[in-house]
């Protein structure tokens, strides 16, 4: 049991089509404009192509996404 957190990413293409990035474990309370600054970097930077070889154009989003991961319980014997 417990929660697993990722921090998604979500640029535009060229094509205005979303592409996201997920980041396993990130740092805790990040803030919009940390973040942000971390995504503009990797447009101007070119860093990362989509699969069909496109570059990501622009910002479109970003959050947390936390998932609660709870392990079902065995039925009591006769039930």
């Amino acid at each position: 049991m417990g929660n697993s957190e990722t921090l998604v990413l979500v640029f535009l293409d060229e094509n205005n089509d979303e592409k996201s990035i997920v980041v396993k474990d990130p740092k805790q309370n990040l803030s919009l404009e940390e973040v942000t600054a971390a995504m503009q970097e990797i447009i101007d930077g070119d860093a990362i192509l989509t699969a069909s070889g496109g570059h990501l154009a622009e910002i479109s989003n970003c959050y947390y996404r936390t998932v609660t991961i709870t392990i079902p319980v065995s039925a009591a014997a006769g039930e």
